[in-house]
Parts: C-alpha cells; sequence; structure tokens
C-alpha cells in the first residue's frame, strides 16, 4: 500500500478518536472513567490499525502512531486511579483509612495533570493530521454523556457459605501479602526516592517490569481471596480478612497504573530512541511526570502496602495457637542489643505476636526495648533460661538462633537466611 493510499483509510479511523480527545480541549474538563475508558477504547483501536498496516516502521506515520500509543498509556494509567477513586469505598471503610483525603486529593491533581497531558496530544494529533493531508472534522460530544451518575448497588443476599479448609487459606494469602509488602521495602522503594530527571531512575532503579511483577503478585492474592474467601462464612466471621482485600486491590490498581507510566517513558519518550522521543517529551512535563511517579505512585503504594501488612499480621496472630518452647539465654551477657535485634527481627518476619515470658509478665519480642527490659530482669534473677511463647514457625526459628547462641559467636545459620537482609536493611 502507499502512503497516499493510507491517508483516507488513517483519516476516517481517527474522527471518534480524535472528536473525543478534542473535547478535553474545548474545556471539557467534567470526565471521569467512563470518558477514559472510551477514549482509551477508541485508541487502542486506531493504535491496532496504525500497527496492522506497519505504521511504526514508516517514517511519516511514526510520529502520529507513538503519539496515539502515548495517548492510551496515560489513558491505561488514569483508568486505574480513577478506578480506585471511585471503588474506595468497597475497598476499605471510612473509619479505618486515614489517608484517604490525602489520596483523594493528589489523585485528582494527578487526573488533573493527565488530562493537561491529553490536551496536548490533541493539539499536535491535529497539527500532524494536517501535516500528513488529513483534514479531520471535530464531531461534538454532549458533556451530559460523561457526567458522573452514581451505580446503584444491588441488595447483598449472599448468606455466608462453609469454605473448604479456610483458616489454612486465609493463613495462606495474609503470608502471601507479607512476602509482597517484604520484597517492596527491601527494595527500598518505601523510601522518597530523590532525582532531578526521570531517567536518573528509569530503569536503573524501577522500571515497568518490577512494577508488573508487584501488580501481578497482588492480583493473585486478589484472585486467591475472591476464589476460595468471598461469600463464605470465614469472611463474614472476620471483617479484617475484607479490610486485607481492598489494601490489596487499591496498590494492584496503583502498580498497574505505574506500569504504564513506566512503559510509556521507556518505550515512547526515551530520547535516546531518535527525535520522536523529544518532540513527546515536550508535551508531557518530565519532572512532573516523575513527581507522579514518585512522590505519588510509591509513595502510596508503600503506605498501602504496610497499612496492610499490619492486617495481614493482625490476621495470623489470631489464627495461631500458640505454644511455648524453654529456650537458653544467649552466652554470656543475656539479652542485650544484638541478641534483642536478632530475635526482633524474626519475630517481624513471621508477623505473629510473640512473647517472652518471665516472672508472670508478657514481654513483646516485636521490641527489642522489652527484650532489653526482660534480659535485665533474668540477669537479675541469674535466670539461664526464658519462656517464649507465639506461634510454633516463629519459635522453631528462635530455637535454631539459639542454637546459634544467638549469633554471639558464630555466624547466621542459612536456615535464617533473611536475618542478613533485614538486619542490613
Amino acid at each position: 500500500m502507499s502512503e497516499e493510499d493510507f491517508v483516507p483509510i488513517l483519516r476516517e479511523a481517527s474522527v471518534d478518536f480524535l472528536s473525543l480527545l478534542g473535547h478535553l480541549g474545548r474545556g471539557g474538563d467534567e470526565v471521569n472513567k467512563l470518558f477514559i475508558f472510551t477514549l482509551l477504547k477508541e485508541s487502542e483501536k486506531l493504535e491496532n490499525l496504525l500497527d496492522d498496516h506497519g505504521a511504526r516502521l514508516n517514517l511519516k506515520f511514526l510520529y502520529f502512531s507513538e503519539m496515539v500509543a502515548s495517548v492510551r498509556n496515560f489513558c491505561l494509567a488514569g483508568f486505574q486511579i480513577f478506578h480506585v477513586v471511585e471503588r474506595y469505598n468497597d475497598y476499605i471503610s471510612p473509619s479505618s483509612d486515614t489517608v484517604r483525603r490525602e489520596f483523594e486529593n493528589e489523585a485528582q491533581k494527578v487526573v488533573a495533570y493527565f488530562l493537561r497531558v491529553l490536551a496536548r496530544f490533541h493539539e499536535s494529533l491535529l497539527v500532524e493530521a494536517k501535516a500528513l493531508g488529513m483534514e479531520v472534522a471535530f464531531e461534538p460530544i454532549p458533556q451530559e454523556a460523561w457526567k458522573f451518575k452514581p451505580t446503584p448497588k444491588l441488595p447483598y443476599t449472599i448468606d455466608g457459605v462453609k469454605a473448604e479448609k479456610p483458616e489454612e487459606r486465609i493463613i495462606s494469602i495474609a503470608q502471601a501479602y507479607r512476602r509482597v509488602f517484604r520484597q517492596f521495602r527491601q527494595s527500598g522503594l518505601q523510601r522518597r526516592i530523590k532525582a532531578a530527571d526521570i531517567s536518573e531512575i528509569v530503569p536503573t532503579r524501577i522500571n515497568e517490569t518490577m512494577m508488573a511483577d508487584f501488580e501481578s503478585q497482588l492480583h493473585n492474592i486478589q484472585s486467591d481471596y475472591d476464589t476460595h474467601i468471598k461469600g463464605s462464612l470465614s469472611e463474614s466471621n472476620n471483617p479484617w480478612t475484607v479490610t486485607l482485600r481492598g489494601l490489596t486491590a487499591i496498590p494492584m490498581h496503583l502498580f498497574e497504573s505505574l506500569s504504564w507510566l513506566i512503559h510509556f517513558y521507556e518505550r515512547h519518550e526515551n530520547q535516546s530512541r531518535n527525535e520522536v522521543g523529544a518532540r513527546i517529551s515536550e508535551m508531557v512535563d518530565n519532572p512532573e511526570l516523575l513527581k507522579v511517579i514518585t512522590s505519588f505512585g510509591l509513595t502510596h503504594c508503600g503506605r498501602y502496602l504496610a497499612e496492610g501488612n499490619e492486617v495481614a499480621e493482625r490476621i495470623l496472630s489470631m489464627y495461631i495457637t500458640p505454644i511455648t518452647y524453654e529456650l537458653p539465654l544467649p552466652k554470656p551477657q543475656g539479652f542485650h542489643a544484638r541478641p534483642a535485634t536478632y530475635v526482633s527481627l524474626i519475630v517481624q518476619e513471621h508477623g505473629t505476636d510473640t512473647f517472652l515470658i518471665h516472672d508472670g509478665k508478657k514481654y513483646s519480642c516485636r521490641s527489642v526495648l522489652e527484650l532489653l527490659e526482660a534480659g535485665g530482669m533474668l540477669a537479675d534473677n541469674k535466670a539461664t533460661t526464658a519462656i517464649f511463647e507465639g506461634d510454633k514457625r516463629c519459635l522453631d526459628d528462635i530455637k535454631i538462633l539459639s542454637k546459634h547462641n544467638y549469633c554471639e559467636d558464630r555466624d547466621i545459620p542459612p536456615e535464617l537466611h533473611y536475618l542478613r537482609i533485614l538486619r542490613n536493611m
């Protein structure tokens, strides 16, 4: 096919897409998830047509094609944020979420930035369409079509059903959630990333694959929950499981949004590819894109994962049957800072309540300070052993630590390899 023959095909296929996009350029700021979803579908249709005809392999149509793909990326990222805001009450009850107002305010600013970027793409697409010899007619769209309309909910009438081995499944889900949180924390992404330019962190520090991996893990947890726990008696009897499900969904959608934003930069804007990237960069405002990725996306992912981790630990502690071990004290100094820290890290790893019991008092093994206090009491009483109470899995690891004299004079044993990672964080 000649370039000239392709122009009328592209012109006809672009009308709905450019009309929707032009709604933003004509003051149409009353948009919602429905608008973004419709624009997303039109951009996907047009991108498929361009790819089917090899437009991105043709210099004449490359820039137009990359802009259409960029619009699709911002629609995909924006749709996820719209979705979280719209479903927030379904995910977390207002009384249990202290960061909701801040999240919604920041989300509004992010969406406003997306809409500004999309309006710039519309202007550039019209200029490029004219340069290609396309005269695209604008078909106005009534704003009433995009006004927010609350979706009525059907009554909740499903009675709880008995799930097979529900406690084991809930424990498995909570443990899987904590693994995602630990992975996020070990990556260092829970701390605010400081960078003067997005090129300093993408793809060396964060990349599309990393964000997609977090999203996929959370999606698997949500799917497991919906298959085995949702609508069951176990769910109705334990509201914390519902909270954990909501705290799975929110960061899941945010990670998906981040993956599309980072994909946009890596795929469409990276100036090392060609001059098209530089032209697209002018419309996106890289400092603002960097701020959205780090200060909004990663920050709120970290907040919700940390809150979900606390809920997961609460759930795990509810479903354990405490046992006790009597274990020797560290030699020769008892529970000073180093052995107390190692015990605390083991408890943090397992996420269940564990206590050192002495003279009728319980000392939380999560707290180094409480372990130091217990160590002082044990020393005063010239004790050589201590009673630990908690989940068997956690106590088994503390027992391994005690067999290696709490690593006072020995290396960390292979079975407790995670202590090396936690110790250095």
